[in-house]
């Protein structure tokens, strides 16, 4: 059995943690696609080949799979033209049945589980299909029991259409692949071939109720790292300085060259990478993942958050959130992360209102940002790469990358006023006066 990796793809809607491809983000210790690998490898299968872009980045971080104990191979997708002409591009390393998969599910070896069990024996295509009751944002189905009718991406209308979703993962054949070469080219042209062929042949449909990790924006980076840590066992390194009177409970890894100051709470499931440093006081809980060389401030409580590599941060709370790489964050910062009328945070994406699903979300803030003392930051806020926050500011909206965002304020000056000089020698007497001792 092989597997095919789609890696290709940029895209804004993950901006501002797009200055590299997203699966390259690290959680964990690892980028995403190495924990997808793995997944790969966990479900049986070792031949696997990746889709990516012009780039060799993914070379770089998975090399041959020899690691991972797999097998590897890299082919170029010039334009990311969609899923369809990437398994085109793909195509000539496959030999057989296979499972096109996007780069991003780390959690592949449960998801095919479920497909395994509804395709026995058979060769037929196989989609994967989880509830979902707005179907406009996703491939639909029409079906007769197991069997797939129709399908059709993002349709206008859901009438006809079951309430089922289709996610990122396939099992396919050499016969679709045929099929998929006749479709004309377009970013839809995987969903038009399954269509094509479930209409002429058979495509089979399996389904899951497990929580599907998409990754489509910045945020989507909370639920996998959840994932992830939820499936970690605690383990501290021996060469982790650690003082005596830290507490470290549940679920926690921390790694080599780590410092834990006194005082310092780590409720877990947490993860502490390698040469973190966690000052006194401050408390890291509830599934919040600090990454390589990052920096706790005495006194800084974090929450459920992603702090990326060298990240460094003072006193104050960050919940919820999503720090970008070798930012500097002042003191006394904290992040909103719930509205106040405690409906689901909205997001601004490419100037569109995106309702993100969290009940509580926090800032997305980007690579190389300066943030000065007592900044705050609202819900669902995005702060652009570069950027540099001045001091007393409250972050009402987004911020584009490059930019200078400040409170601007107007100062108040008070001066002691001199008095007069004929007044101020009519008072001086007049204090003589009073203060003249009385005559025996």
């Amino acid at each position: 059995m092989q597997a095919v990796l789609l890696a290709a793809g940029e895209s804004s809607r993950f901006f501002p943690l797009n200055l590299k491809h997203k699966c390259l983000v690290k959680i964990a210790g690892e980028s995403l696609i190495s924990h997808t690998v793995r997944a790969v490898k966990r479900a049986g299968i070792t031949d696997i080949t990746i889709v990516t872009g012009n780039n060799r980045n993914f070379q770089d971080v998975l090399g041959n799979g020899k690691k991972f104990g797999v097998k590897i191979r890299y082919v170029i997708q010039e334009k990311p033209t969609g899923a369809g002409d990437a398994l085109i591009v793909a195509s000539k390393f496959l030999t057989g049945d296979f499972f096109l998969v996007n780069s991003n599910h780390v959690e592949f070896d449960e998801l095919k589980h479920a497909i395994d069990l509804n395709r026995g024996t058979n060769k037929e295509p196989v989609l994967l299909a989880t509830p979902e009751p707005s179907q406009r944002k996703f491939g639909a189905l029409k079906i007769n029991g197991d069997r797939v009718l129709e399908i059709s991406e993002k349709p206008k209308s859901s009438r006809g259409f079951s309430n089922l979703r289709i996610v990122g993962v396939y099992f396919l054949n050499q016969d679709f692949v045929k099929t998929l070469k006749k479709i004309p080219s377009t970013h839809y042209s995987l969903e038009n071939a399954l269509d094509k062929y479930a209409k002429e042949k058979r495509v089979l449909l399996a389904l899951t109720n497990h929580k599907i990790l998409s990754l489509k924006y910045p945020w989507d980076l909370l639920n996998i790292k959840n994932y992830i840590l939820s499936k970690q066992k605690r383990s501290i390194s021996k060469k982790a300085r650690i003082a005596g009177n830290a507490q470290i409970d549940g679920s926690v890894v921390i790694e080599e060259g780590a410092q834990v100051l006194e005082n310092a709470v780590i409720k877990g499931p947490c993860y502490i990478g390698r040469n973190v440093f966690i000052g006194s006081n401050s408390l890291v809980r509830d599934g919040s993942d600090i990454e390589e060389s990052a920096v706790i401030g005495a006194y800084m409580e974090v929450r459920g958050s992603l702090i990326l590599e060298g990240t460094k941060t003072h006193s104050g709370f960050i919940g919820d959130s999503v720090l970008g790489q070798n930012s500097k964050i002042g003191a006394l910062f904290g992040t909103a992360n719930v509205r106040l009328d405690r409906a689901n945070v909205r997001s601004v994406v490419n100037g569109e209102k995106i309702d993100t699903g969290f009940g509580s979300l926090g800032a997305i803030i980007g690579d190389n940002v300066v943030i000065g003392e007592r900044v705050s930051t609202m819900p669902g806020i995005t702060i652009g790469n570069n950027a540099i926050i001045g001091p007393s500011t409250t972050v009402m909206r987004n911020v584009d990358s490059d930019t200078t965002f400040y409170t601007k304020f107007a100062e108040f000056v008070e001066e002691k006023k001199t008095l007069p000089a004929r007044l101020d020698k009519a008072m001086a007497k007049r204090a003589g006066r009073y203060g003249r001792p009385k005559r025996s």
